[in-house]
């Protein structure tokens, strides 16, 4: 699955789907430069540069939500292959002790401008990890493990805090506008996209009334300080998670 989101602005949002746990990949840049950045660079290299290549676009920074493997995993062998900055928030580096070349340590505000039209913000949204990162990108938003299609990020992971997630979610859905675009971090939901005003809707943890009954559900059958199990991986053959389709 990929699909490409630009419309007649200056900036794109390119999305799609790699590897044996559903991460969306996304080419964020600006259309005149063609340079772009890779959002959370995991699972296969080689598919990530075929992408930018068949979009005719230059990778000149690797963003990453945060330091689960499963959005990091790719960062090291990208920078073989690019001239990339890694860029991270720096209470998540301090919280993963995550460690690479060219990697810059962020506050939250901190914008990074890719050419003239594509300006990229980066949200503090604590909750699945301490130094968990949105990236607001005009009226869209990468929300990588914070917030999926009608769900949120696991809380009971070493880090996580479902009492902070709570926060994190009411402040997103009540201080941006309601049409921002959500591009999560995994194909989890019924639609690859949504919006802001769809979740508060219809997104099962946006409808618990109370702190209480948020972290009682998040946590139902969950422990906290769970270590998050790797899958094995390359798989003995084939390449699952190539993009199959344009739209």
């Amino acid at each position: 699955m990929s699909a490409t989101a630009e419309g007649n602005r200056g900036f794109f949002v390119h999305q799609f789907e790699l590897g044996p746990m559903d991460n969306f990949i996304y080419l964020v840049g600006d259309r005149t430069t063609r340079e772009c950045a890779v959002v959370d660079p995991a699972w296969n290299f080689e598919v990530i540069l075929e992408e930018a290549a068949r979009l005719e676009v230059e990778i000149r920074h690797l963003l990453c939500t945060h330091s689960h493997f499963d959005h990091v995993n790719e960062v090291e062998t990208l920078l073989e292959y690019t001239d990339s900055q890694v860029h991270m928030l720096a209470p998540e580096i301090d919280f993963s002790g995550f460690r690479c070349e060219n990697l810059v340590h962020h506050s939250a505000g901190d914008v990074l401008e890719i050419g003239a039209d594509c300006r990229i913000t980066f949200m503090h949204t604590p909750g699945h990890t301490p130094g968990s990162t949105c990236y607001w990108v005009n009226d869209r938003i990468v929300t990588g493990d914070t917030l999926f299609v009608n769900g949120c990020g696991r809380c009971d992971f070493v880090g996580g805090d479902p009492e902070t997630m709570h926060a994190t979610l009411w402040s997103l859905v009540k201080e941006l506008p309601g049409e921002t675009i959500v591009f999560p971090g995994h194909n989890y939901g019924e639609s690859p996209s949504s919006t802001l005003d769809a979740e508060l809707k219809t997104n099962r943890w946006l409808a618990l009334p109370t702190l209480r009954e948020f972290v009682e559900h998040r946590m139902e059958g969950r422990q906290a300080g769970t270590v998050l199990p790797a899958p094995a991986w390359p798989p003995a053959q084939g390449r699952p998670g190539r993009p199959t389709s344009i739209r």
